[in-house]
């Protein structure tokens, strides 16, 4: 997996991309944020202000599930963000607030072609 596209919960809005780099056959990385979204309203939303500040400070740490189903995506001021995958690739993303996933968005996996 080397980039995860954001949109808005009901898919219609493109958001960006979190770009990944795991080492092959490791589970613990680097991601950093891309966000470029559709419409300059979403700029305002709360919940993209906050990937906006995951943005702005640089790489975050990242880990990838052992089935390759979800991430956990850390930082220290700022709430912990998942992304979990369907079997299809499609997935959601969003925060862990008081121990519980809330679902923002919508998440599709860019894989790499060699």
């Amino acid at each position: 997996m080397k980039a995860i596209v954001l949109q808005t919960l009901d898919g219609t809005q493109h958001i960006g991309f979190i770009l990944c780099a795991i080492p092959p056959g490791d589970i613990e990385g680097d991601c950093m944020f891309s966000i470029v979204p559709d419409n300059a309203q979403l700029l305002e939303d709360p919940e993209i202000v906050q990937l906006l500040e995951r943005r702005d400070q640089g790489e975050s740490q990242i880990e990838l599930s052992e089935d390759s189903r979800s991430l956990l995506i850390r930082s220290r001021r700022l709430d912990n963000m998942f992304v979990q995958f369907e079997t299809d690739g499609v997935g959601h993303w969003g925060y862990i607030r008081s121990g519980q996933r809330v679902a923002i968005g919508q998440a599709t996996t860019i894989t790499s072609q060699h």
